[in-house]
Parts: C-alpha cells; structure tokens; sequence
C-alpha cells in the first residue's frame, strides 16, 4: 500500500485553522463496519465484520474524535457479526453497574449457547477495575480469567492506562497499555502496546498513532515483528474511516473500517416513539 490516504487531502486537512471546535464531542452509539483481504501465495480471504455498542449515559471524548477513555464505567451492551468466506459468527456482550458493582456476559456465538462467559467486578474511584469471569467452553474445560484495570489521569486529557490479565492457573498473562497525550493545538499522539504470553508461546503488538489534526491520523507500529502501517480521516465527529495494512512474510493483510458515532440516545427515542404513540390515542 503507497498512500493510506491522497496526499491532496492530507496536504488540505493539515492546513485546517487551528481555530476549529476544541469543544469535547459526547455520543452513545458506536457502530464500525469492516472489510479486510488476507493474500498470500497460496490463498486468498476476504474478511466482513459488523459491530454496535451502545452505552446507557454519553461518553465524553478525550480531544480526538475516536478516544473516549480508557475504562469502560457506564453500562453497556454490544453485539457484533463475523463472516469469512462462508463462515459466520453472532455475538453478544453486555456490562451492567449497579454503584460501584458490575456484572458482565458474553455469548461470542449466539448460534451455540454452550459456550458462554459470565463475570462480576467492583469499580473503585473511577480509576481502577477490577474483575473475575468464567468462561465456560462447549468443548473444552471452564477456565476462570482474572482482570485488573487502571487509569491514571495525567491532567484534563492526558492518560496512561494498565490491564493486565491471568487464568486461574496463572498459566498465560495478557499485558497492555495505553499512553494518551495531548501535543498542542489539534496536535495528539497515542501509543499502545500488548504483551501476550501463552506459556508456549508469546506476542508483543504496538500501535503507535500522531494526529495531525481533528480530521487526520497516521500510525506505525509491529503486530508480532510484522510492520503495520495505519491511517484514519474524520470527515467530522460522527464519521471515520480507518485503513492499515500489515506486511507479513507468508501473507499480506488490508483492512478498511467505516464508523459512526451517534450522539442521540436510543432510550430517548424509544421513549419519545412512546410518548407520540400516546399522543395519537388521546
């Protein structure tokens, strides 16, 4: 891939007044939709993906127009939708607070109940999360998964956040962070980092992303010792689109991602529907 992006609109977007909207954008509604081809010598792939998640209060963006924190502490629900050349798969997940206490289920196949996910946790001062899921395998043994989430809040947009995760056997650890800085004027840079260990084997994946601007982003990092590069345009608040390629030396892998974010809230116009149709039967 030569240009993520034309550089017409990259010289355009980079020229932008820095007298744009500071405000912070809030929404409800994430929705992304994506395609991805996988090509090698041998074989080719195409890869489809459909996701929603909707949260129950506004999430306040951090300064970019695709970062809204790093906790998860509002509750949510998501569902999302896989297909590779014929094979397809449903999901569904969804948390719920009570105060401080949250419960969280996951069927990463709807077709086939069997396998499912179930967790609680407890949420302490807005910064650290932690929690205990099981996670129960058709075909396979339960295996309980350990979570411990923290963030620091550097200043009114600056973060560095932590998770790190365990089995109940300690037998495979999943490290990750995430590091957001505001530079000045529409200037940002985010970079994130994950370290898997399996017990046989491990991966070390990073990401990092500089925003020129509100509307363009561009990233580079590794996903194992494969080169990714990345770029996304903000046509404004509400729209995105994200493309990146990795370069593997068995196989390449494109992908390209269109997302929408929705700042009306569905039980407001669940609840507005409901109140018209009142309305008519007076």
């Amino acid at each position: 891939m030569r240009y993520l992006i034309p550089l017409s609109l990259l010289a355009l977007s980079c020229t932008a007044s820095v007298n744009a909207e500071q405000s912070a954008s809030t929404k409800q509604w994430f929705n992304t939709i994506n395609y991805a081809k996988i090509d090698s010598r041998y074989y080719s792939d195409n890869v489809y993906g459909l996701s929603t998640h909707y949260y129950f209060e506004e999430q306040q963006s951090s300064g970019v127009w695709d970062d809204y924190g790093y906790l998860d502490t509002d509750s949510n629900i998501g569902l999302n939708y896989f297909n590779s050349d014929g094979f397809s798969r449903k999901g569904i997940f969804g948390e719920g607070f009570y105060g401080n206490a949250f419960a969280t289920i996951e069927l990463p196949n709807i077709g086939d109940t069997d396998t499912y996910s179930l967790g609680i946790g407890y949420l302490f001062a807005d910064s650290l999360k932690v929690s205990a899921r099981m996670v129960d395998y058709e075909y396979g043994d339960t295996v309980y998964l350990f979570k411990a989430q923290y963030n620091h809040q550097i200043n009114d947009t600056d973060y560095i956040g932590f998770t790190v995760e365990t089995d109940d056997e300690i037998e495979s650890w999943d490290l990750s962070s995430r590091y957001f800085a505001h530079l000045y004027d529409e200037r940002y840079f985010t970079i994130n980092a994950d370290y898997l260990d399996a017990g046989d084997d491990s991966i070390f994946n990073v990401l990092a992303n500089y925003y020129f601007n509100k509307h363009v982003a561009v990233g580079v990092g590794l996903y194992d010792s494969d080169l990714v590069v990345e770029g996304k345009y903000f046509i404004n608040d509400n729209y995105y689109f994200t493309a990146n390629y990795t370069d593997n030396d068995d196989y390449d892998i494109y992908n390209l991602s269109f997302s929408k974010y929705k700042k009306a809230a569905l039980l407001e116009s669940l609840q507005l529907n409901k109140a018209a149709f009142i309305l008519k039967q007076l």
